[in-house]
């Protein structure tokens, strides 16, 4: 398959594959927390509902802009920004419609964790980009 119908099939599954990605987190998380927590020797006998509630949409969201960010062919970290900017418009928008129906109280802490989530991927993204770049700077001969 010649590289450019492979960038084309990666761009048109990024989408997809950053919410694929977030799906597989909450699976991990549940069996992280399952195997840790709910069987453990130490804290045997935890209800782990109540945790996860708390931390999904914090790794839901920190997922799905680190999957789209290492799916996509080029341009990752501006990828990752428009992934981070489309999850908090979408984040702000469910909830003004929550707030204006009536539904939703106040900012809850897991509102937040799923804002910080995204900002904390997008960190995480520049962060690995700069290193990238710096070991493609370093390697290339003078």
């Amino acid at each position: 398959m010649k590289d450019s119908n492979k960038n084309l099939l990666r761009w048109i599954f990024l989408f997809p594959g950053s919410v694929v990605g977030s799906i597989l987190a909450t699976v991990l998380l549940h069996l992280m927390l399952y195997f840790t927590l709910a069987n453990g020797e130490t804290i045997s006998g935890v209800d782990i509902q109540p945790i996860e509630h708390l931390l999904y949409p914090f790794v839901v969201s920190i997922s799905f802009v680190l999957s789209g960010y290492k799916i996509a062919p080029f341009q990752k970290f501006r990828t990752a920004i428009m992934l981070s900017a489309s999850w908090v418009i979408v984040f702000i928008g469910i909830y003004f419609f929550l707030y204006t129906s009536g539904q939703q109280q106040g900012v809850q802490i897991r509102g937040m964790g799923s804002l910080l989530g995204a900002l904390v991927a997008l960190y995480i993204a520049r962060w690995e980009s700069r290193r990238s770049l710096e070991s493609q700077i370093k390697i290339k001969p003078e």
